[in-house]
């Protein structure tokens, strides 16, 4: 088996797998193998980046959101990303990887700038990878769920994205960032069903 090696931030990570990529398609398991420690929170930046626009891949989001869930539910109870052997043997098209890993990279250069090594007990301390991994798995069945609220995917994704990001560059902030944005979400929508449910009782 081929040494594999390390990387230490985002950027790194795909570039890497653009290398690995060019001789052929890689399976979902070549993936994990290859960003092997840090594989997780890259696998989750990849599935949640997606819906991190306004206009998204539509029908997508339902089996993205329960992938990123399971991976928290795995990541809060400690255990590694395991997942079944049907989709570790899927193998990625080169053409939808290059889309992937470009886009990827362009938006991990442009937020390069304010990434920087602190608070780094918020990214791997005991404690907070398993609440990091809890909030994932909450955050990845509410982007799972078909809500007729606009732009619900969108603020789950961003969440997911910066918590995981901050975890790959050991960037507490950037976890701390993921988190706030995770309870406007709630306070959003917990504003928004007592709306909807005052005017269901203003016609009651």
């Amino acid at each position: 088996m081929a040494k594999i090696k390390k990387f230490r931030t985002l950027e790194e990570g795909i570039l890497l797998l653009q290398q690995e990529a060019k001789s052929k398609p890689l399976s979902i398991a070549e993936i994990l193998r290859i960003l092997s420690g840090k594989g997780r929170s890259l696998i989750l930046i990849l599935l949640s980046l997606p819906f991190c626009q306004p206009i998204q891949i539509p029908g997508f989001s339902v089996p993205f959101g329960l992938g990123i869930a399971f991976i928290g539910l795995r990541m809060a109870f400690g255990k590694r990303a395991w997942l079944p052997r049907r989709i570790l043997e899927t193998r990625v098209p080169p053409q939808t990887f290059e889309k992937i890993a470009d886009n990827t990279i362009y938006v991990a250069r442009k937020l390069k700038p304010w990434i920087h090594p602190r608070f780094t007990g918020l990214c791997h301390s005991s404690f907070m990878e398993k609440a990091n991994g809890l909030i994932i798995f909450i955050l990845g069945l509410f982007l799972a769920l078909p809500l007729p609220i606009p732009l619900s995917n969108l603020v789950a994704a961003w969440s997911i994205f910066l918590i995981s990001l901050g975890t790959l560059e050991d960037d507490g902030v950037l976890v701390l960032i993921g988190y706030l944005v995770c309870v406007l979400a709630i306070v959003a929508l917990v504003a928004m069903a007592l709306t909807i449910r005052g005017l269901v009782w203003s016609f009651v």
